[in-house]
């Protein structure tokens, strides 16, 4: 009954922490989203010691030639290990402990990171362990008192771990940088181009000519156009404070300006043979894209300045997407393409 109900438990957790770890990867909205999965985090963490009893004594029977007792061996110790690994990375970020930057192979990037990161690397291994290792649950193992007891405990145990995780976490931050809700920690701010510059590797190497830019709208709409970059600055121009939240731990405000996405989309008529318009698919120079509901389209702002200044090149010039709703790899940067994505027509 310990080997159904311990496992079971921890695959439930496992996937309300994969379910809400990638909402956080997307959205910067729903703040409780992030404190469930702190506090299954904490609920998981105090499943390990059973979860470790459980792997010991399966360890101490040692590997034979069967494939589950062989090949699945170590896929399950890799499991072990990278789970270490995230919990461990995942503290060392909230609690600032050691230094902020990690590197490996060339790269340099924060504990959060390798954070989520090595999380959604483990899901392969995850899946196989399942497949290969799952004791095939009694409900009525699940109705028991004790049982009751048992899931009351991990609620109390999530709930004081993830109190006492924040308060520390607020013991140790720094003035100068407090967190967001997301755990990102505060880079410079209305500081035009001055802010940290991330970007998927391969990206950047394209240098944009004002002179012969331009920005194509097309899919699903009536009238598919190419405007200019000078056309884009003559269109009316809005101003607005949007806070960049990225992945790798930062987060930045600033005063983006520049022509809000749906006028235009208003403009290309937005219906049209090709089917009922459901999603707007933004693409940048280098193939990156991002999708936006068309209700989110509804906010994008297309921005050609940061303060005051002209987007320089490593912020996305000419043109960048703000989605004050989406983190910071949703705000494609060298914007080329906006496509407007059909479904069946009605």
């Amino acid at each position: 009954m310990l080997v159904r109900y311990t496992n079971t438990v921890l695959l439930a957790l496992l996937v309300a922490l994969t379910l809400t770890g990638l909402w956080g990867l997307a959205f910067t909205l729903q703040g409780w989203m992030y404190d469930v999965h702190r506090g299954a985090a904490w609920a998981l963490v105090a499943l390990l010691p059973w979860k470790a009893l459980i792997a010991w004594r399966s360890l101490k029977r040692g590997p034979d030639r069967r494939f589950n007792r062989s090949v699945m061996l170590v896929v399950s110790l890799t499991l072990a290990t990278l789970l270490g690994i995230v919990l461990l990375s995942g503290l060392l970020w909230a609690w600032r402990v050691g230094p902020r930057l990690y590197g490996l192979a060339g790269y340099v990037d924060t504990a959060i990171s390798w954070h989520w990161m090595l999380a959604l690397g483990l899901l392969a291994p995850l899946a196989l362990h399942v497949w290969r290792r799952w004791p095939r649950p009694k409900r009525k193992e699940f109705l028991t008192r004790r049982s009751a007891f048992k899931l009351a405990a991990l609620t109390v145990a999530g709930a004081g771990g993830w109190w006492a995780a924040e308060r520390l976490a607020q013991a140790r931050a720094l003035p100068a940088e407090p967190r967001a809700v997301t755990g990102s920690v505060k880079a410079t701010s209305f500081s035009g181009n001055d802010f940290p510059i991330t970007h998927s590797a391969g990206e950047g190497q394209i240098t944009l000519d004002p002179a012969t830019y331009f920005l194509a709208v097309h899919g699903a709409i009536v009238r598919p156009f190419k405007i200019s970059y000078a056309d884009l600055l003559a269109q009316p121009a809005a101003t607005r404070e949007a806070t960049l939240d990225c992945t790798t731990g930062w987060y930045s405000t600033q005063a983006w300006r520049g022509p809000a996405l749906w006028p235009l989309l208003e403009q290309a008529g937005l219906k049209a043979g090709l089917g009922l318009p459901l999603a707007v698919r933004l693409r940048g120079v280098s193939g990156y894209f991002g999708d936006f509901t068309l209700d989110e389209a509804r906010d994008l702002l297309l921005a050609t300045h940061v303060g005051d200044e002209v987007l320089n090149h490593l912020h996305g010039f000419p043109l960048r997407a703000v989605s004050p709703t989406r983190r910071g790899w949703f705000w494609i940067k060298w914007l080329t393409e906006v496509e407007v994505l059909g479904g069946p027509s009605v």
